[in-house]
């Protein structure tokens, strides 16, 4: 299965269990990993995404300022966390691009949003969504891209 199945498999397993918030991230992740992929607009993305069954559950301010936001700023995002790579951002899989652009977004925009939280989600969604060993990865560069923004 690639890596696209993956994603929509593990999300529609799991999403009733998920607080909005949560949702808000995992829709992020999942639109800005279609941007990443197929570089499809912003309009495209978001008309797939509101067709997932959870969509409704979303905080939608969260949802629209953390995605939008994420995909705009996505070149110096990309920069910072290629800083703290000990590979080529290229290398990574899209879910974990994915993932730690929306938490870099967060880490650097979003101070309501408390530190630990941040990293915990990124981490918890790369578990559902992401590579066996990804996790990791996210981890050591969120906590440095912490220790820059906060």
């Amino acid at each position: 299965m690639g890596e696209e199945g993956r994603l929509l498999e593990a999300e529609k397993g799991t999403m009733k269990i998920f607080g909005a918030r949560r949702i808000s991230r995992i829709l992020s992740v999942q639109g800005v990993y279609h941007f990443l992929h197929n570089g499809a607009a912003l309009n495209t993305i978001k008309n797939f995404l509101s067709e997932q069954e959870f969509f409704n559950q979303r905080d939608s301010l969260f949802f629209e300022d953390v995605f939008a936001n994420t995909i705009d700023n996505m070149d110096d995002l990309r920069e910072a966390i290629a800083f703290y790579l000990d590979i080529p951002i290229e290398r990574l899989s899209r879910v974990e691009e994915a993932v730690m652009l929306v938490a870099t977004y967060e880490l650097k925009s979003r101070l309501d949003v408390p530190l630990k939280t941040i990293i915990n989600e990124a981490i918890e969604i790369d578990k559902c969504l992401g590579s066996n060993e990804g996790h990791r990865v996210i981890n050591g560069v969120l906590d440095k891209l912490a220790d820059k923004f906060r």
